[in-house]
């Protein structure tokens, strides 16, 4: 076992009962220890982040993972089954069913894979997204909780904008596309997607006190900044069309002159940089690669191929090992095929390497990993988050717990919609973010219907 290995288990073994004995002792930290569990889903990363038996593989999840908000939710899980919480324990909460059938499928998938070894990996991911989904939804039970959670997502974004800002104009580190802790422009981008249409909901609502709508508008800022810098094509109109959305509907559900100054100003300041950032991102429009672009669909003829002839997939995040060890290899590269005089050798090359990774399609890639009926569960298990985000919405009469609402459809929607181009969903930190804030949703619809029947 090498070192890495054994620094991550003892890591997992002494954090987390160190953080239960911070809860036994000072129960008064529950609510910052939880912004901080919320703001550590951004900082995913070494030496923050160890991969114990890690596999230099070129898919999704490459190692079981030992992060920071691991520490922080067992150890909340741990106070929680204790009943150290005083609140009565919710075992099931809201589509619990579909997860189990999510993990379920995802064990199927593994009895036929060539290399279960690697779905492991991700099992071990969705299984702590679990209990991460379950122990927000239990910690969640006040208005205050709910601002805990608002404050660490917030902080995230900050945190994630003056990386942005110290990695391009003070150490110069970044000479094109802005990463900021993540491992690629289009994770950050989708990261801080998911957050800033709810701080900005929360804003046009009047939720935060004097000090803390300045820290939103900060966070709005900075995230319109992580986004121009990414370069992200998909995502800049993703965050446009996002903050726009959130900015009509606030004012449609509850019109206010103050709403619409505030979305006055702040289209005038989105337009100043968007003259400012103008001439990179037609740049970035104009000279993104074509090639970027047929890969993704040479990827996604590889998925359904894979989906069409196995029941229940090629395996959990087997899709890289897949592609690059058999036949579907060919997919990738079908034009190449008809001329290539030595396959071997053509696939050891360089040239043969380039394409190679995991398909660009969230949809798709479950397909492919876990058959379609994989995809149709995780479809079922997005939609019905989805539905019940909309319907608590328009039953809740709270406006905060309503702007709360609000913004999470909108970012969820982002979510979705980016999934049709990437499979960053699956990304460790995007993933955590979306178990957070779904805990979110359902603990912030528990608080309004309980505040509702006592009004």
């Amino acid at each position: 076992m090498k070192l890495a290995s054994i620094l991550g288990i003892l890591a997992f073994l002494i954090g987390v009962p160190s953080v239960l004995v911070i809860l036994l002792s000072k129960p008064n930290l529950r609510r910052p220890l939880l912004s901080l569990l919320a703001f550590s889903t951004c900082y995913v990363k070494k030496p923050m982040y160890m991969e114990v038996f890690f596999s230099p593989y070129r898919g999704v999840d490459r190692g079981f993972g030992v992060t920071v908000p691991d520490l922080l939710f067992f150890g909340f899980f741990l106070w929680i089954i204790l009943g150290r919480s005083k609140d009565r324990i919710i075992w099931w909460p809201y589509n619990t069913i579909l997860w189990q059938l999510l993990i379920a499928i995802s064990v199927l998938s593994l009895m036929s894979s060539s290399v279960a070894y690697y779905g492991l990996f991700t099992l071990h991911k969705f299984i702590r997204g679990y209990i991460l989904y379950w122990v927000i939804v239990n910690l969640v039970r006040e208005k205050e909780d709910v601002a805990a959670v608002v404050s660490g997502v917030m902080g995230a974004v900050i945190f994630q904008s003056g990386v942005v800002i110290w990695d391009k104009y003070i150490t110069h580190k970044v000479v094109n596309r802005s990463i900021g802790s993540f491992p690629h422009p289009n994770s950050l981008a989708m990261y801080v997607d998911l957050i800033t249409p709810m701080i900005l909901a929360v804003v046009l609502a009047g939720g935060f006190s004097k000090k803390a709508t300045n820290m939103a508008m900060l966070a709005i800022l900075g995230g319109l900044v992580c986004i121009i810098f990414t370069k992200s094509r998909a995502s800049l109109v993703i965050m446009g069309a996002s903050l726009g959305l959130v900015t009509g509907l606030s004012i449609l559900l509850k019109p206010s002159g103050k709403k619409i100054a505030i979305a006055l100003v702040g289209f005038l300041l989105v337009d100043i940089m968007g003259v400012i950032a103008a001439p990179k991102i037609i740049e970035r429009f104009q000279k993104a690669p074509e090639a970027s672009e047929a890969t993704r669909v040479y990827f996604n003829q590889a998925a359904r191929a894979m989906a069409n002839d196995k029941r229940f997939g090629a395996g959990l995040n087997s899709f890289s090992w897949t592609i690059t060890n058999t036949d579907y290899y060919w997919y990738v590269y079908s034009e190449e095929r008809d001329t290539v005089k030595d396959e071997d050798e053509f696939r050891d090359s360089r040239m043969g390497q380039s394409r190679l990774g995991t398909a660009h399609h969230i949809y798709y890639l479950f397909a492919a990993e876990t058959g379609w009926a994989g995809m149709i569960i995780f479809i079922m298990f997005l939609a019905r988050y989805y539905l019940h985000n909309v319907v608590l919405l328009f039953r809740t009469k709270n406006e905060y717990y309503q702007a709360i609402l609000l913004g999470l459809l909108v970012g969820f929607s982002t979510l979705h919609l980016q999934g049709l181009l990437e499979w960053i969903f699956r990304q460790t930190q995007v993933f955590f973010l979306f178990c957070v804030l779904s805990g979110l949703m359902v603990a912030t619809g528990n608080i309004a219907k309980g505040s509702y029947r006592k009004n």
